[in-house]
């Protein structure tokens, strides 16, 4: 009712007024600036100056004879905002913009009118906003499609809003009018936490040096700024011997989906398989392999990997030498000797401990001992999977110029047989056992 009452007063004031000398303020050699915009205001375009600018004829004839001399023109809505005649006040919400809060509109917006349909003063609206808002969201590698574009306006009401920053729409779901992709990924059963407290909790919705826009200076250094409250994830991440090789170059979400997953720790796969991704040719070898290695076929390459880091070569959770060959001592390989008896390499001859053997000579003993070329237990067995009975691989890596050590290996019921590349043909018996002249 009062806009309309002040409307009301204007048409009666405009009636009064001649409108000759508001016709002249653009055709004259004062104010013709004011009609090359690609852009004009309603009232500017109708030659109506006076609808904003209020005086009497006399003062009219005044600032036309005399303009720089006589420049008195009063704002027909008084203190209020010239605006409001026309527009809709925008103070409607919980945070209004200070220069809407003071009235002063055209603090952005040039009243005549602007190449660009909003009036905007600047030539850009990121423009405009960097009057007054210092411009730190511009000036980093990776800009945010808005931000890069300067269309503040995208994510920010300029006007008022009932969110913080004059945000569009609260701060979980705003993201969402453009990336509308990522939501079906919160009705997975795993969503990481930072993910319920706003996008933002990870990403700089503005400009950043981090592919992803991440709040820090390396996406490792962003998971560990919560994750190092886990102290043996820490020391791995940061001091192990052996990293693994996405963790030593920070890319957790290599392995990790960072927002949500159906699968626990939020993998991108099961924890079986999401290895698999990298190490094809393991997973390959694994799938279409006739015997798979227990702990493989259990749990998985974590239970013997670590996959973060380890103090033992191939990131193993245990120990377990590198070379080929070795000098054994108690202890050179933990990892195989946590699940099976080590007793196996304690006695030259036995018929307790292992069936590889020719009579009660211990074949394991015989392979393991060599002084100075002692074997290690993958020198023969297939850690992850084979076609082969016992594990037994089908050849080994020999020297650096890539050649492969056949093993053909025939299982029998009291026995077996070798065909391999580092000695002629063997058998043995554990009953009637192969007599050889060495």
């Amino acid at each position: 009712m009062k806009s309309m009452k002040l409307l009301g007063y204007l048409f009666v004031f405009m009636l009064l007024t001649f409108n000759a000398y508001a016709v002249t303020c653009t055709t004259g050699n004062c104010h013709t600036d004011i009609m090359k915009n690609q852009f004009t205001h309603g009232p500017v375009s109708a030659g109506q100056c006076n609808v904003c600018h209020a005086a009497s004829e006399e003062n009219y004839k005044k600032h036309s004879e005399k303009p720089k001399s006589f420049i008195d023109f009063a704002s027909p809505t008084g203190d209020q905002p010239v605006c409001i005649m026309c527009h809709d006040n925008k103070v409607d919400g919980k945070y209004v913009h200070a220069p809407v809060t003071d009235g002063s509109c055209t603090t952005c917006h040039n009243p005549h009118g602007a190449n660009n349909k909003y009036f905007i003063i600047g030539k850009k609206e990121s423009d405009t906003c960097f009057q007054c808002h210092e411009n730190n969201k511009t000036v980093k590698k990776f800009l945010h499609g808005p931000v890069a574009v300067g269309e503040c306006a995208s994510c920010h009401d300029p006007h008022a809003s009932d969110y913080k920053y004059q945000l569009r729409d609260a701060e979980d779901k705003i993201c969402y009018k453009c990336h509308n992709d990522k939501k079906g990924d919160f009705n997975n059963k795993f969503v990481h936490k930072p993910v319920k407290e706003g996008c933002t909790k990870c990403h700089d919705p503005h400009n950043s040096d981090v592919p992803f826009h991440l709040n820090a200076k390396s996406e490792k250094d962003l998971c560990m700024s919560c994750h190092k409250e886990n102290k043996n994830l820490s020391k791995l991440v940061d001091n192990a011997k052996f990293q693994h090789k996405p963790v030593a170059s920070g890319e957790c979400a290599q392995c990790h989906n960072p927002h949500a997953s159906a699968y626990g720790k939020l993998l991108k796969s099961d924890e079986k398989n999401v290895c698999f991704e990298c190490h094809g040719d393991i997973g390959k070898r694994v799938k279409e392999s006739k015997y798979v290695h227990g702990p493989v076929a259990s749990d998985g390459c974590t239970a013997c990997h670590n996959v973060h880091g380890a103090e033992n070569p191939f990131i193993l959770k245990m120990a377990f030498p590198k070379k080929f060959y070795n000098q054994y001592v108690d202890g050179l390989y933990q990892l195989c000797f946590n699940c099976h008896n080590d007793d196996v390499l304690k006695y030259p001859n036995t018929t307790k401990y292992t069936g590889f053997r020719n009579g009660d000579r211990n074949l394991h003993y015989l392979h393991v001992m060599i002084k100075g070329k002692g074997r290690s237990c993958k020198a023969c067995h297939e850690v992850h999977a084979s076609n082969q009975q016992n594990h037994v691989r089908k050849s080994v890596p020999f020297g650096s110029g890539g050649w492969e050590l056949p093993i053909n290996f025939t299982k029998t019921k009291t026995g077996g047989s070798c065909v391999v590349g580092c000695h002629k043909p063997k058998e043995y018996d554990r009953l009637n056992p192969v007599k050889y002249t060495e």
